[in-house]
């Protein structure tokens, strides 16, 4: 095969993004160059792996079995690139991340401080983005271990070592019409509008599910965000939106200022879990990294989630 492997990441990416224009710009590079990666591959494999129309590129059957296996070439190519990164060095290399959580005082900074002072050579990439996102990019190599949250079903492909609990809880402001009231049913909090994640999220989902058994109609969604924050938090203080938060994140909302309301059918429990590619080569990078996320304490509970 005479493809580089700057060939096969192309393609790849022009696979996810269905659109030259958006691939380019993940890539930093210029649709031209995109175009003729395109093309060396097709004319590579002899096959017609895209259908172009106007509304992008959209893999052929071909395509898909292609891409298939190219995915498992980068994967392997990354594999090779970060064990030949730690047998030059042991204290060098790139560790590549993914998080969903940015807060101050997450785990993954925590341990990510200690570990550079350590190894002065050592160099780290971080990606942010959603728990479902994180997860095709460990499958497909570009990243080495991701640190998502995982609900109960929800399907994340890879190998999963769990970290600690971090259920969700429901939040809203301190003078919240229902924050006073010592019982509090879902009905009731049913006529209040939410604060919460995209509706192709595992958050939304759950969420969702919960009204439903509970033959109720789906929560109004008046802010949708992708992440608890304390931007979030400013909007609930001003509000009556209910929004649902991780357990960890409750040393940002204060009891002064918010409260977690008694209803048991909102505590949706949830793990934390590192994400690594099945079959891959972890590498003392990973395992050293592994190994302080198991180390640390758990995070402190919230009085009202058990």
């Amino acid at each position: 095969m005479s493809l580089a492997i700057r060939d096969i990441r192309y393609f790849l990416a022009v696979a996810r993004a269905g659109q030259l224009a958006s691939a380019a710009e993940g890539e930093g590079v210029t649709q031209p160059a995109l175009t003729k990666a395109v093309r060396r591959v097709e004319d590579e494999f002899g096959l017609q792996l895209f259908e172009r129309s106007v509304r992008g590129m959209a893999l052929t059957a071909a395509g898909l079995r292609v891409a298939e296996e190219m995915r498992k070439l980068q994967a392997a190519y990354a594999d090779t690139v970060l064990l030949a990164d730690e047998m030059r060095a042991r204290q060098a290399g790139l560790l590549r991340v993914g998080v969903t959580d940015t807060t101050a005082g997450n785990r993954m900074a925590a341990v990510l401080g200690p570990l550079l002072v350590q190894r002065p050579g050592l160099r780290v990439r971080i990606r942010v983005d959603r728990s479902d996102v994180l997860a095709a990019q460990v499958r497909e190599g570009e990243l080495d271990l991701v640190l998502v949250p995982a609900y109960e079903g929800q399907p994340l492909d890879g190998h999963r070592t769990k970290i600690d609990n971090d259920p969700m809880l429901p939040l809203v402001r301190a003078g919240h019409p229902l924050a006073s009231r010592p019982r509090v049913s879902l009905r009731d909090v049913a006529h209040f509008g939410w604060m919460s994640g995209p509706t192709n999220s595992a958050a939304y989902r759950a969420l969702t599910d919960i009204f439903a058994r509970n033959a109720l109609p789906p929560p109004t969604v008046v802010m949708e965000v992708p992440f608890a924050s304390e931007l979030n938090l400013s909007v609930l203080a001003a509000t009556d939106l209910v929004t649902l938060v991780p357990r960890s994140f409750m040393q940002h909302a204060t009891d002064e200022r918010f409260a977690v309301l008694p209803v048991a059918a909102l505590c949706i429990p949830r793990a934390v879990i590192l994400l690594s590619r099945p079959g891959s080569a972890w590498s003392p990078l990973m395992e050293t990294l592994r190994d302080s996320l198991l180390a640390l304490r758990p995070l402190r509970r919230h009085p009202s989630a058990k």
